[in-house]
């Protein structure tokens, strides 16, 4: 129970009716007096029940995009008896909100929509409400939590690229990421089985060959489609909303969207907590959505993720996309190395640097030193388009 200026105010006026009642012998001061201190008990005591009964329930999506407004059903039912009034219900779920409910009668369901805008990607669960009331005279407030049980997963928010110059379209009707692998000749493997005539030797797992003691022969996906690899940078993150981490899965999220339009497949790659690199290779659009959501600060330097990029995780990989923060160059380990590496490998690399407008300053020499390794620079500044970014090309002599 919270006290109101109001309390105080009908408490000093009563008061005041009182002393001027006595001193003068009015006694119809002496009733108003005790009518202000009789509307100061009761709008202490009516609260204590004004809220009694009363429950809360939040009808949500069960996933969400960033930035995106989302529809939230807010639901509050109404006592066994007696007829509520002057509640508000305040809750913090995708976005804090705060709504006057309608006199609530007799088991009385009120539903109030609201409309939401995450701010952050990531799962959010929110485990209360919180209740209040004043009624009747706004004396005193009381304030109630109710306990609620709503998870929403907000995916990173997407962007149309349009046409992309890593992007190809391929010559297909199938679908790169949602049909199931096919046997053929390709770069990815895909089992083991007992040898058939006309295998390639090649093939010949002689470790099983040897173990099974009958002729074994490795087994490979069929190349339908040109792929590609998006490697986020988890290293770190500052921000309350809209983070760099926020951006680059966004960056990642839109590419993959734009490559799986044009019949690419797509891998992800990226550190997470504790110093595994985790590789998302197959899957389909919405479980990759769900991946990038669920990513957080690893403390795993880009460098060392680059350098784990071994020839079983670039396989089938014609393009390789970075997306990462700029922090400064005293901030980085130096990537040119890595970058080199990979293009000396005959693979297309595509840096996307995510800069606020306070290290604008400091992409200056990244993008110089990671052009001069093969790269491909794209700067998505803070307020810039991104589908503006990505067809402009950062070009450093």
């Amino acid at each position: 129970m919270r006290l109101r200026k109001r309390a105080f105010g009908l408490l000093v006026g009563a008061g005041i009716l009182f002393l001027i009642g006595t001193s003068v012998q009015a006694g119809w001061l002496d009733v108003l007096a005790a009518l202000l201190l009789g509307a100061l008990v009761s709008g202490l005591a009516l609260p204590l029940a004004a809220l009694r009964g009363l429950s809360v329930e939040l009808d949500v999506s069960e996933e969400a995009e960033q930035g995106m407004p989302t529809i939230v059903e807010l639901r509050v039912s109404g006592a066994a008896r007696g007829v509520r009034r002057n509640v508000t219900v305040r809750d913090a779920h995708l976005e804090s909100v705060e709504a006057l409910v309608p006199p609530i009668g007799r088991h009385e369901r009120i539903d109030v929509t609201t409309l939401r805008t995450p701010r952050r990607r990531g799962e959010v669960v929110t485990v209360h409400a919180e209740l209040r009331s004043n009624a009747p005279f706004g004396v005193a407030e009381r304030r109630v939590r109710a306990r609620i049980d709503a998870r929403t997963l907000v995916l990173p928010r997407v962007y149309p690229l349009g046409s992309l110059a890593f992007v190809e379209p391929i010559a297909t009707n199938a679908r790169a990421v949602h049909e199931a692998p096919r046997r053929g000749q390709g770069p990815d493997y895909l089992g083991i089985r007992e040898y058939r005539p006309g295998d390639p030797m090649r093939h010949v797992h002689w470790a099983l060959t040897a173990r099974h003691g009958r002729l074994m022969v490795r087994e490979f996906e069929e190349e339908r489609t040109r792929r590609l690899a998006i490697v986020i940078d988890t290293e770190r993150d500052v921000g309350e909303e809209w983070t760099p981490l926020d951006r680059c899965c966004s960056v990642a999220a839109s590419v993959l969207d734009a490559a799986t339009a044009h019949g690419q497949g797509a891998r992800l790659i990226a550190a997470r907590p504790g110093g595994d690199v985790d590789v998302l290779p197959r899957a389909d659009r919405g479980e990759m959505f769900r991946w990038l959501a669920t990513l957080q600060p690893s403390g795993v330097a880009l460098e060392t993720v680059l350098g784990d990029l071994g020839p079983a995780a670039v396989r089938g990989i014609q393009t390789i996309v970075i997306a990462l923060p700029v922090w400064g160059e005293a901030g980085r380990p130096p990537l040119d190395g890595e970058i080199r590496r990979l293009v000396q490998r005959g693979t297309r690399v595509v840096c996307v640097l995510v800069s606020s407008a306070r290290a604008a300053a400091d992409a200056d020499p990244l993008v110089e030193r990671l052009s001069a390794s093969g790269a491909e620079i794209h700067r998505w500044g803070a307020g810039d388009d991104l589908a503006e970014a990505m067809s402009r090309q950062e070009i450093r002599a």
